[in-house]
């Protein structure tokens, strides 16, 4: 169905498109369908699509040109997008320009693009935490743990420590890691299925009927605040928990009350300073630095733009029909459709 040759500017183009849609949208599709790990697949999502920008690209640069133009999309309709959102899109097509450098060995540059974006997207939120927090956060996991095992599980007084952090952040980016294996694999046998005879298969005429409306009434996920995410609230719930512990049973932590809210008071001030001051002025400049090269691809922007509205569609149509899949298989289902959908849409004049 699709050939690499000097014509692939339009399957780059709608698939940079689509790059800068799911970043807006895929989220908000998640959360009404309760799927968890939503960063996870937003993620990959991005892998599959840099892959694919890749795999049609005939000159180097396509991938770091599509990554700029879904950072300026980003600032033009999502202004309130948070700084680490715009270096996490940034450093994923920067690997993915990096790696792409020779298209024989496609398919292990796929996997090893799914590998590191899996890893630093695990890393961020721990190196975050860290810094927040500070490695008493760590300390303050294992007491707490260790003296709800020993009150609830083993009565001995005699055991031992078991560092519990240290096992939960290796899951934490072991789960990361797959996700990111599943997504580079997903994406090196892309190019087989689109160019397949049974590609024709997943064309959905029922887009161009679908009511423009209805894709509009589906809404973004709203921005939740700091204090409103689930991990700023168990982590707050866990020290204020240990925080308690230290007052009933003092001797059953090594933490004394005054280093717990030291810590809490620490990560407060943190976050206050982040995003009331750094954050608005990295914010600014970054938006000033995106403003600057809007002016090179005024016009590739506006096309895009114009378009989401039928892209929008797309999306909506097939993630309804994707609804007699169940699990991974919806999602497998829905990426498979939706990319060789846009690659095949016809525009209205």
């Amino acid at each position: 169905m699709f050939q690499q040759n000097e014509q692939n500017i339009i399957p780059i183009t709608r698939l940079t498109a689509l790059w800068a849609l799911s970043e807006s949208m895929l989220g908000g599709l998640l959360h009404a369908a309760h799927i968890p790990f939503r960063g996870m697949i937003i993620s990959s999502a991005a892998v599959i699509i840099i892959c694919l920008i890749a795999y049609f690209s005939v000159r180097r640069g396509e991938i770091l040109k599509a990554t700029m133009i879904v950072l300026m999309i980003k600032a033009a309709i999502s202004p309130h997008t948070p700084v680490a959102a715009y270096g996490a899109v940034f450093l994923q097509g920067l690997i993915g320009e990096g790696l792409f450098f020779n298209k024989r060995i496609f398919a292990f540059s796929s996997i090893m693009l799914g590998l590191i974006v899996g890893i630093l997207t695990g890393l961020q939120k721990l190196i975050m935490l860290t810094l927040i927090f500070g490695i008493n956060f760590w300390d303050a996991i294992n007491q707490f743990l260790n003296y709800v095992i020993k009150e609830f599980f083993i009565s001995s007084s005699e055991t031992s420590v078991f560092n519990f952090s240290i096992v939960l952040m290796g899951l934490y980016v072991l789960i990361h890691l797959l996700f990111g294996f599943c997504a580079g694999l997903f994406a090196s046998k892309m190019p087989a299925k689109i160019n397949s005879e049974s590609a024709n298969n997943h064309i959905v005429p029922e887009i161009y009927s679908f009511n423009q409306k209805e894709a509009e009434a589906v809404k973004k996920k709203k921005q939740k605040h700091w204090w409103r995410k689930p991990s700023y609230l168990l982590i707050f719930i866990l020290s204020s928990g240990l925080l308690i512990i230290s007052y009933i049973d003092p001797n059953e932590v090594n933490l004394s009350q005054k280093s717990i809210l030291l810590m809490l008071l620490r990560a407060l001030l943190i976050i206050l300073i982040w995003f009331y001051f750094l954050s608005p002025i990295l914010m600014n400049i970054i938006q000033k630095l995106l403003h600057k090269k809007s002016n090179e691809y005024t016009n590739e922007m506006n096309n895009m733009i114009n378009h989401f509205p039928l892209y929008k569609s797309t999306a909506v149509v097939i993630w309804r029909l994707s609804t007699k899949q169940k699990g991974f298989g919806r999602l497998n289902y829905f990426m498979v459709t939706l990319i060789i959908n846009v690659l095949t849409l016809k525009f209205p004049d």
